[in-house]
């Protein structure tokens, strides 16, 4: 930026600016260049500005209103505010008697203008002469050249005579000889004596400061009171005096806003002053701060010269214009241009903001309003006029030099309670957190943003407004040569590094006197224990840099022990994420790759810069610290408090990312020269999702030229070339055949063998080059590699599925080397040629047969034919064990029909019994071994046969002896069951009792119940006929039923027999013999 300090206003060296605001109220003008002139190009200072101070108190009333040059230099540097005005033309008209408003209260607070309207009437009455150029016409004419005693009180002086005798001195001999013994016995005249003592001339009585002398009067005991109540007696009537004198005026200060916070006595004093004032005085406020008046007083009082109207009018086209440009832009709504341009005009050489900002702090109780705001305008022109650059074209509190000690006491007086947040945020000699902003943005844009933000926060009332918004901060700073983005990265900066830094619900940014969470923030992480840091960086990393492709490396490592590394190698390629020491790569990861024979699988990302590891740490720190912190305030926190922790959160994360994007910035892989090649990762490595993935990122170098294709991403379309390399790499020169187990060894010893796609990439080069006949596989684990010379015909044989309807098997027939259209003989037997069947179908072959020969024959006769394929079908056996009267049985089958062989000795089934059909076993735990064989096929099974459950065993039956049945159920539910007991027992001599017979089914069904009469087969026979042919149907269906009885039977045999037909378990307790 030029220096136009040092530049003569015209010359080259001042910087153009272009203007446009004329246009943008009417289309039809063009732009124009016009040469813009600074603050300190446009304007002439009052020699005293620099060093300013507010001498002129009100110590120096009596003085001023008696001064030598009859008050010609006071009304030089005089503003006629409606205060004085107003003050003037009262006070003048009472002294000419020409009004009836005898006392004027000046409301306005400490350091409000006070004094100098009263030294402005004081002057006016005593000097005639300067009435003509401050007067009106008409209160010129009415007051005439009349003059005025005027008689000054200050209470902040010494007063031995008391008050009255401190006038009267003043007013004439007079006044001194009536007022006297009033002073002398401490007692307060009464009306009449201060209208005997004000005579007939005109007087004007000025008494400021009241309420400290009232302090002081509470101190002294006098009578049954104090001198208080003296001096507030003696007021009052002075009051009702000046009003019964029609040439008398008094003129006092505001009581109401100075020492209302005491209490006692002086309180009340003060207050029943205050009444008394109420009641005969008319209020004046010296100085309206809310408008354009005092600007006006500033102006008088600080600057010789200001900038004619157009110069000013080009400055307030200027700023309108920024407005306008950076309101199109989004930073914020703004007034009118219309409505700035013309507040530019009223309050230059001061931002139109200056005045809201001054108005925030103005009732702050050591503020003194108009004397303490000129003093304050008057640093900031001071800190303008010394700034390194000549570059301010309207002056506002964002210039506030705060290094300079001057600047910094005024600031400081105002709000004692933000020195700590202007010294660690905002200035100190170049080592806040806001100058460290300038530093970075290479501007002044952080301090600018810092001094705003400061004056909007010197407000020390409870309920008053304090903070800007970020879009106001933006509104408020922007100048002809100052854009908002700079502005809004200096927020930004300062909202992550600010200690004293708030904002409040309204997202309003405050200084406070209370370290903000920034502050917390950087207290706390500082505590946390560093190997706790490092463990949860640690997990940090190995979650952000997990393998979910696997495609270059299945496995991260993050700063490991280099056992670790040695160990994990061994299985997958790994990551290794190693600590920068400033070695490229790192000394011992170099080393450790030179000792290991895994070196292949080493992939290993660092920084070429082992300082930015100690930045991402302290960001990462800060991290840990705040989830902590959050977790307090969603405790104990307000509404604004979570959300300031949530976006200070956000932005530590933001922080730390893009730290440590910058951390992981260099990869070494194995290269083709048997060393670690490094490949720089262009801007850091990106910690973000899908194509900014970290592992995507990775794979991407890898299997770019930057890494001279490491990586091979497109396997299949590379797969010829994969092939022809690994043969060359991967086995021993001469050598045709391999263990698989070296040629795997190999490539991940081998750093110039490319890395494959996975963990099952060189499989999926295996399976390739098999199914392309280039390599084939032992059956001792030996890889062979071609050429080969061609293949004899061969067929595989797979089961597929049984058709349990017909038994049969269902084969897959697919045959080798057999041309396009190949054929498959088969046979039972190995002698199986051309001249067999051929399979019907490949997909579906169906056969029933134990064992085939099958024989794959080339059509083409490319290939010879080969041996025939053995084919044994798997055989299947079943066993069920059935249940007679008095002993269980074991049925076998197998599937192929097969010959079977079986024992329950424990021997060998080969020698056992041949099966023939069901065989008995005991009734205890029974092995059953059974040999099975059919055709080349063999099966041996083993099947245990648990107990039959009958704890008191079966009862010995003589198959020769009689026999009785009892206590039995029997059901013959079915036609043939009760005919096959009537045929097998009709002849024989057998009996049955508790007999139940039905004849039919459903509601057409006769039952007979013979009861305990014994009945014979013959009986029943003859029984069923007859109900058959009571039902008329020779066929109806017939059920018979024992209930808790049975029968009496002529051998043993027929007993078993009977219990055979119907089902029934023979035991003790329903067996007779």
């Amino acid at each position: 930026m030029v220096d136009t300090e040092r530049a003569p206003v015209g010359s080259e060296l001042e910087m153009p600016i272009m203007h446009n605001a004329a246009h943008y109220r009417n289309p039809s003008l063009k732009p124009r260049n016009i040469m813009l002139k600074t603050v300190k190009d446009a304007c002439t200072l009052h020699p005293a500005t620099m060093e300013y101070q507010s001498a002129e108190g009100v110590e120096e009333l009596a003085s001023t209103v008696r001064s030598d040059d009859r008050g010609a230099a006071f009304f030089q540097r005089n503003y006629m505010t409606q205060g004085m005005e107003a003050l003037l033309d009262g006070g003048l008209r009472r002294l000419a008697g020409q009004s009836g408003q005898a006392v004027f209260e000046l409301a306005q607070a400490m350091g409000g203008g006070k004094t100098h309207l009263m030294s402005a009437l004081g002057l006016l009455a005593r000097y005639p002469e300067h009435r003509a150029d401050i007067l009106s016409n008409e209160t010129q004419s009415l007051v005439g050249d009349v003059t005025a005693r005027v008689a000054v009180f200050d209470g902040r002086n010494s007063h031995p005579k008391h008050l009255w005798g401190s006038l009267a001195e003043q007013l004439g001999d007079e006044a001194v000889s009536v007022l006297k013994p009033f002073w002398e016995d401490n007692a307060a005249p009464g009306k009449d004596d201060w209208i005997q003592a004000l005579g007939d001339e005109p007087a004007l009585i000025l008494m400021d400061e009241l309420p400290p002398y009232l302090l002081y009067a509470s101190t002294r005991a006098m009578g049954a009171g104090t001198l208080a109540d003296v001096v507030t007696r003696a007021v009052a009537n002075l009051f009702e005096a000046a009003l019964a004198k029609p040439n008398c005026c008094v003129v006092l200060s505001n009581l109401a806003n100075t020492y209302t916070e005491n209490s006692g006595q002086i309180s009340r004093l003060v207050k029943n002053l205050q009444s008394e004032t109420n009641r005969q005085a008319t209020s004046i406020t010296p100085v309206a701060l809310n408008g354009d008046e005092i600007y006006a007083i500033i102006r008088k009082r600080l600057f010789i010269e200001l900038p004619d109207e157009s110069t000013i009018g080009e400055v307030a086209e200027a700023f309108a214009d920024q407005v306008r440009k950076a309101e199109d832009s989004g930073y914020f709504t703004a007034r009118s241009i219309v409505q700035i341009e013309e507040e530019i005009r009223s309050t230059y050489p001061f931002h139109p903001r200056f005045k809201h900002l001054a108005a925030l702090f103005k009732d702050n109780p050591n503020f003194r309003e108009t004397r303490g705001l000129l003093e304050f305008s008057a640093r900031l022109v001071r800190s303008v006029w010394n700034r390194d650059t000549n570059d301010v074209y309207l002056i506002g509190t964002q210039h506030l030099d705060l290094n300079d000690s001057l600047v910094f006491s005024q600031v400081n007086a105002i709000n004692q309670g933000l020195r700590n947040a202007v010294a660690r945020d905002i200035s100190d000699k170049g080592s806040s957190h806001a100058e460290a902003i300038n530093d970075q943005l290479n501007s002044d844009a952080g301090t600018q943003v810092a001094n705003l933000i400061l004056s909007a926060s010197l407000s020390e009332s409870v309920q008053g407004h304090t903070g800007l918004h970020e879009h106001e901060v933006i509104e408020y700073l922007i100048d002809p040569q100052r854009k908002p983005d700079e502005f809004k990265a200096a927020i930004t900066e300062l909202r992550k590094t600010a200690w004293y830094l708030h904002t409040d619900a309204s997202d309003n940014l405050r200084f406070k006197d209370t370290e903000n969470l920034i502050k917390r923030l950087q207290n706390d992480s500082g505590k946390l224990p560093q190997d706790w840091v490092d463990d949860q960086l640690r997990k940090w990393l190995e979650r952000a840099l997990e393998p979910r492709s696997k495609q270059a490396y299945q496995n991260v490592l993050v700063m490991p022990s280099l056992d670790a590394i040695a160990d994990a190698i061994k299985h997958d390629r790994v990551l290794v994420v190693a600590k920068p020491d400033g070695g490229t790569p790192p000394e011992d990861i170099q080393r450790f790759f030179d000792s290991v024979e895994h070196k292949n699988n080493l992939l290993v990302l660092t920084s070429h810069d082992s300082h930015l590891l100690g930045d991402a740490e302290s960001r990462f720190r800060e991290l840990l610290a705040l989830e902590r912190i959050q977790k307090d305030i969603h405790q104990g926190g307000n509404e604004a408090q979570i959300r300031e922790a949530g976006d200070l959160k956000e932005t530590t994360e933001e922080g730390f990312i893009q730290s440590i994007q910058s951390v992981f910035n260099r990869l070494y892989y194995p290269g083709s020269e048997g060393f670690l090649a490094p490949a720089t990762i262009d801007n850091g490595l990106k910690f973000g999702k899908d194509e900014q993935a970290p592992e995507a990122q990775i794979e991407k170098y890898l299997a770019s030229t930057r890494c001279d294709q490491k990586l091979i991403m497109d396997l299949d379309g590379e797969m010829d070339s994969v092939i022809s390399m690994a043969e060359s790499m991967l086995w021993r020169e001469g050598q045709k055949r391999e263990p698989w187990k070296d040629i795997r060894m190999r490539a991940a010893a081998k750093p110039e063998w490319p890395w494959l796609p996975g963990s099952k990439g060189l499989d999926q080069v295996k399976a390739s080059a098999f199914a392309r006949g280039m390599w084939r596989e032992g059956n001792d684990g030996y890889i062979e590699k071609g050429p080969f010379a061609k293949e004899q015909t061969s067929v595989s044989v797979t089961p597929k599925s049984t058709d349990e309807a017909t038994g049969e098997l269902i084969l897959q027939l697919v045959p080798k080397h057999s041309g396009n259209t190949p054929r498959v003989h088969y046979c039972t037997d190995e002698g199986v040629s051309e001249q067999d069947p051929v399979a019907d179908s490949l997909e579906e072959f169906r056969t029933t047969e134990p064992t085939l020969y099958f024989l794959a024959v080339d059509p083409d006769g490319n290939h010879e034919t080969g041996d025939a394929t053995l084919w044994k079908a798997p055989i299947k056996i079943r066993h069920e064990v059935h249940t007679k009267p008095d002993h269980r049985v074991v049925e076998l089958q197998s599937t192929p029909k097969a010959a079977l062989y079986y024992t329950t000795d424990g021997s060998g089934p080969r020698e056992g019994f041949e099966y023939t059909g069901p065989f008995p076993i005991e009734d205890g735990r029974v092995l059953v071994q059974v040999y099975a064989k059919a055709g080349a096929s063999e099966q041996t099974e083993k099947f245990t046969i648990q107990p039959s459950g009958d704890n008191d065993g079966r009862p010995e039956i003589d198959p020769h002896q009689p026999v009785r049945l009892q206590n039995s159920k029997v059901r013959l539910d079915t036609t043939q069951s009760v005919f096959q007991v009537l045929v097998d027992f009709k002849d024989r001599n057998v009996s049955f009792t508790q007999v139940r017979l039905q004849v039919g089914e459903g509601e057409d069904a006769i039952e007979v119940n013979f009861n305990s009469r014994a009945v014979t087969p013959a009986i029943i026979e003859s029984t069923i006929e007859s109900l058959r042919k009571a039902t008329n149907d020779s066929d109806a269906e017939v059920q018979m039923f024992i209930r808790n009885g049975g029968g009496d039977f002529a051998t043993g045999e027929d007993l078993k027999r009977f219990a055979e037909i119907a089902g029934l378990q023979l035991k003790h307790d329903n067996v007779s013999q």
